[in-house]
Order: structure tokens, then C-alpha cells, then sequence
């Protein structure tokens, strides 16, 4: 049984029109409109009928302004700059200020509010582990005749693993907010 049935035939083609209005709406508001207009018309006949569609309005404005609070209510997407800034800082600090530019890094994955837990956790763990390969590998061609190899991997290594990092991190970014659910 929908909305439209047991009314009136004029109440009945408003809530027909209205609900294909509310197409593309969310369908808890597209329900929750259909069933309080049709709550507002049951029972009531002819010009009654016509009299209160005329004070409800237009079922395009009704549907507009129903879809203009949902979206009011959705956050809007955080801001990339945090994220942005902790991968420079974790790629570049290594460099630029060695070893300490890279603590910072850690620090601001630690500190960045739209990471979960367990992907701050991920991302330390992951820049820990390259820059303790790089030194591993430095330490073991150390001294041999293929010294340059652990150089060179010292030299890149951590580059390059903290760019897969940093990239990982700030395609997360906000990723996981559990969106709010819109209500009218």
C-alpha cells in the first residue's frame, strides 16, 4: 500500500507528483516527506483537499528544500593542507633537517585528527621500517667491495619508501569520517 492510496484522487496525484519530485533524494527523506504530506491530506476531500495543497506549495520547491537540508548537513570533505604538509615533512625532513625532519613527520601522523588509530599506527610503522632497512643495508655493505649498494639504498630508501607512505596517508585522509545522516 503506498502513500496515495485511500485518498482523495487530487491528494493522491500531489503525492504522485511529489514523489517524483523527490527522486535522486535520499530515501529515508524521500519516505519520511512522501508519508508526513500524505499524513497531512488523509482524510480530507475536494476542496479541503485542494486548499491545503495549495498552502504545502509546489512539490518541486517541497523537494528542493528537502534536498538543500540533507546536503546542509553533510560535513564537508577536511582539508588536504594537513595532509599535504605531514608527507613534505616526512619526505623532505629526512633530508633537510636529518633525522630530526623526519621525527616531525612521525610526530604529525601521530597528531593528524583524520587518521584512525590504526592508520597513524600503519603509516609510523611503515617509515620506521624503510629507514631501518636503508640502515641495515648500509651497515651490511659496509666495508666490502660492494659498499656503494648500501649506500645508494641508504641514500634512496628512504625516499622513496616514504613517498608510498606519504601517499598512502593523504589518500586517507578523511577517508574514514563516518558521514552524518541526514534527517528532516
Amino acid at each position: 500500500m503506498t502513500a496515495s492510496d485511500q485518498q482523495h484522487p487530487v491528494a493522491a496525484q500531489y503525492l504522485k507528483d511529489l514523489d517524483r519530485a523527490l527522486i535522486g533524494a535520499p530515501d529515508d527523506v524521500r519516505r519520511s516527506m512522501l508519508a508526513d504530506v500524505a499524513d497531512e491530506l488523509r482524510g480530507l476531500e475536494g476542496d479541503a483537499a485542494r486548499s491545503r495543497i495549495a498552502e504545502l506549495g509546489d512539490v518541486d520547491t517541497i523537494a528542493a528544500d528537502a534536498r538543500a537540508d540533507t546536503t546542509a548537513l553533510i560535513p564537508a570533505a577536511p582539508n588536504r593542507g594537513y595532509a599535504i604538509g605531514t608527507s613534505i615533512t616526512l619526505v623532505a625532513g629526512w633530508y633537510l633537517i636529518p633525522v630530526f625532519g623526519w621525527i616531525a613527520g612521525l610526530i604529525m601522523i601521530g597528531a593528524g585528527t583524520h587518521w584512525t588509530a590504526a592508520e597513524r599506527r600503519r603509516g609510523i610503522l611503515a617509515s620506521v621500517l624503510v629507514i631501518l632497512f636503508s640502515a641495515v643495508a648500509l651497515v651490511a655493505f659496509r666495508g666490502t667491495a660492494v659498499w656503494g649498494i648500501g649506500l645508494a639504498v641508504f641514500a634512496v630508501g628512504p625516499l622513496v619508501g616514504n613517498i608510498f607512505v606519504a601517499s598512502w596517508l593523504r589518500d586517507r585522509w578523511g577517508r574514514t569520517t563516518v558521514p552524518v545522516r541526514a534527517t528532516v
